[in-house]
């Protein structure tokens, strides 16, 4: 009798022992596992772009990743792609035809990184240079089976519930009846936005934010003066945006893009094409210094195409100087852009991949899951 006892109460300690080992072992896991996740996405950078950068800058935000990798960029119909097919990869995990905004081949509907974050209880926002109805962010908030679709995009963004709402592109949600509309009917999405966050429509009240978790900041009837015309920057609008989305205690999913990099290669304008790359590194270096104190966040950055076939020739790493380069193309090209990342899970981003493996992988994360495809 004495000898059964004994014998449960070696059970009960085992079994005590045991549970114990899983909880330590889940705890554990969950550190592989983000609260947040930061994803910057730098519009038309290259090798070069960066290469160019640091040669004016020196130092860079970029050096301070650990992880670092190469993305190919084709969509499903053709070998260039444009930006409303890559942003959609990154924001679904899917690729899909040239111009399609998080929609199938088949104009279906794919489900976007931001609403599950959205059924995680976390929060959901954009920085951008542009429009937020341009591709890019588009891809995150709306679906569309063609990018210039942008009216009703702005639509899709006002119903999409998301928190933070950063950028140009006013002219979308205000009736056609107002000056600079972009619309075609009458309806009130800036009133829309207003009733259930605090909007605002100039740079000065930049610097009297409301005490709120979520803000639309509309700051020009489309894309946003170029960095070098602007009174803030892109690191300001991002400190901004993770200051409003760190209060959710569930977590937050930011996206950030320099827009604007994209437009200076389009243009062979070298000299705007570095201080936009500039503007943009600084974004990332905010995002960073915020996770050194926020360990449970995952940053990762990276472009949605390389534009310009740039070159980078000549120049002086003493002057910090780029003096020559040449550009292949006015368009887009097919090679690959790099990424890099640093937080829980980054170890899963590393190498060669297809800009649609990044977006299946930030969701795997964000559900704490891992499929091995």
């Amino acid at each position: 009798m004495i000898f059964l006892l004994r014998l449960k109460s070696a059970y009960r300690l085992f079994y005590l022992s045991l549970l114990c080992a899983f909880l330590v072992i889940g705890c554990a896991g969950d550190k592989d596992y983000p609260q947040n996740i930061i994803l910057f996405i730098g519009d038309g950078v290259g090798v070069a772009h960066i290469s160019a950068g640091k040669i004016a800058r020196g130092d860079i935000q970029l050096e301070r990743f650990p992880v670092i990798g190469l993305l190919t960029t084709y969509s499903a119909d053709h070998l260039v792609t444009e930006s409303a097919a890559a942003a959609t990869a990154l924001a679904t995990g899917h690729n899909t035809n040239n111009r399609s905004v998080s929609v199938s081949t088949d104009n279906l509907p794919l489900k976007t990184l931001f609403e599950y974050a959205k059924e995680q209880g976390k929060s959901t926002g954009v920085v951008v240079t542009s429009s937020v109805t341009d591709a890019t962010p588009a891809a995150f908030v709306a679906h569309a089976n063609d990018r210039r679709r942008q009216a009703d995009i702005a639509e899709q963004i006002t119903n999409s519930g998301i928190d933070v709402l950063i950028g140009g592109g006013w002219s979308y949600f205000v009736p056609v009846t107002n000056e600079g509309s972009r619309r075609n009917d009458h309806k009130n999405l800036l009133a829309a936005l207003e009733s259930r966050m605090p909007v605002i429509l100039t740079q000065n009240q930049l610097s009297s934010l409301p005490d709120s978790e979520k803000l639309a900041a509309l700051l020009a009837p489309e894309g946003l003066p170029k960095s070098s015309e602007r009174d803030y920057s892109l690191s300001r609008l991002t400190r901004i945006a993770i200051g409003i989305l760190s209060k959710n205690r569930r977590g937050f999913v930011l996206m950030v893009e320099g827009s604007q990099i994209d437009r200076a290669a389009h243009h062979h304008d070298q000299q705007d094409l570095i201080a936009e790359w500039i503007d943009f590194d600084d974004a990332v270096g905010a995002a960073l210094d915020f996770a050194d104190q926020n360990r449970r966040t995952l940053i990762v950055v990276t472009a949605d195409h390389e534009t310009g076939g740039l070159a980078v020739l000549d120049g002086s790493i003493e002057n910090r100087q780029v003096t020559s380069t040449s550009f292949a193309t006015s368009g887009h090209t097919a090679t690959m852009v790099p990424f890099f990342a640093d937080g829980p899970g980054s170890s899963r981003l590393s190498g060669i991949q297809d800009n649609a493996r990044i977006g299946q992988t930030l969701i795997e994360l964000l559900l704490q899951i891992d499929i091995n495809n």
